[in-house]
C-alpha cells in the first residue's frame, strides 16, 4: 500500500528560502548529531554551510570584499607569514564563537513543534554541499518516519523543522557574517597574488568583466541611463577614477599591463557616453 504523503514541492519556495529553512533545520539539530567527534567540529561545520550557501546565491563575493577591505594598504613588509598565521588564528576563533551562536540562535527559534514535508522529486540539487544534507534528510525521513520498504532516494521526501520569515532573515544575517571571515583562505590567495605584483594592495571592487564594471560605474539603475554627475567629467578623469575603483576578475592582464586596462577602460567609457542616453 503506497503512503499518501502531503508535502509541500521544494520549488514552491525561491532557492534563498528553501536553502535557509534546510539550514536553519540542519543548525538546530547540529548539538545532538553524533556525527561530529566534538563541539569543535560542529561550529566548523557551520562554516562549511555558509560558504556553500553564499556561493549558490552569489553572496560571496561581497563577503570576501569586506574581508579584503580589511587588509588594505599591506606590503609585501607588513603581509608575513607571522601576521598571516596570527590572523588566521585569531579568525577561526572567532568563527568558533559564531559558529556557536548561529546553532544557539537555530535551537530556540526553529518551531520544534510545526514541521515541513518537502517533495524533492524531479530535483537537480548541483551544490555538492546540499546535496548531502538532503541525502541525509532524505534517509531520515525514509527510515525513521515512514518505514518504506524501499529506498529512501526513490520517494526523496525530507522532513525538517520550520522556521518565520523573520528567523530566516536573521540567520541569513548571520550566514554572511561567518562567510565575511570564513572566506580568509580565499582572501590570502588573492592577496599574496596583488602584493606580489605591486608590493601592496590597494582595495578595489571587484566586477566580472567590463560591461559590468561599465554598468556600476557609469549607468543609473534606476532608468538605464548615463549618470548625470559622470556625464559631466572629462573622460580622462573618469578612466583614473574607474581604474583605481574596480579591478576584473575575468581579465588578469590587466593586473599585470596597467595601461591596457586604461587603454580599454577609456574606449568604452567614451562609447558609452557616445551611445546612451543621460540621465
Amino acid at each position: 500500500m503506497e503512503h499518501k504523503i502531503p508535502a509541500t514541492k521544494f520549488d514552491s519556495f525561491s532557492k534563498r528560502d528553501l536553502l535557509l529553512k534546510l539550514t536553519a533545520d540542519r543548525f538546530s539539530k547540529l548539538s545532538n548529531n553524533l556525527n561530529f567527534e566534538s563541539d569543535i567540529k560542529r561550529y566548523q561545520a557551520t562554516t562549511i554551510t555558509a560558504i556553500a550557501y553564499l556561493k549558490e546565491t552569489k553572496q560571496y563575493r561581497k563577503q570576501l570584499q569586506l574581508c579584503l577591505k580589511n587588509f588594505a594598504g599591506r606590503t609585501a613588509e607588513t603581509f608575513h607569514p607571522e601576521f598571516i598565521s596570527a590572523v588566521r588564528k585569531l579568525y577561526q576563533e572567532h568563527l568558533i564563537n559564531l559558529g556557536r551562536s548561529v546553532i544557539e540562535f537555530s535551537e530556540q527559534k526553529v518551531n520544534r513543534k510545526k514541521t515541513l514535508d518537502l517533495d524533492f522529486s524531479g530535483a537537480e540539487i548541483s551544490n555538492l554541499h546540499f546535496s548531502g544534507i538532503l541525502e541525509n534528510l532524505f534517509n531520515e525521513y525514509g527510515e525513521g518516519i515512514l518505514n518504506l520498504e524501499y529506498a529512501p532516494w526513490t520517494c526523496r521526501m525530507a522532513r525538517i523543522y520550520n522556521c518565520s520569515k523573520d528567523t530566516m532573515n536573521r540567520i541569513e544575517g548571520k550566514l554572511r557574517t561567518i562567510g565575511q571571515f570564513g572566506c580568509l583562505d580565499d582572501a590570502i590567495s588573492f592577496l599574496e597574488i596583488r602584493i606580489g605584483l605591486h608590493g601592496r594592495y590597494t582595495f578595489k571592487l571587484l566586477v566580472d568583466d567590463l560591461d559590468e564594471l561599465i554598468s556600476d560605474f557609469l549607468i543609473d539603475s534606476s532608468n538605464g541611463h548615463i549618470n548625470k554627475v559622470k556625464a559631466q567629467k572629462p573622460v580622462d578623469e573618469l578612466v583614473k577614477e574607474a581604474a583605481g575603483k574596480y579591478e576584473i576578475l575575468n581579465a588578469p592582464n590587466y593586473l599585470v599591463n596597467p595601461e591596457a586596462y586604461k587603454s580599454i577602460l577609456k574606449h568604452r567609457i567614451k562609447s558609452t557616453l557616445k551611445n546612451r542616453k543621460f540621465s
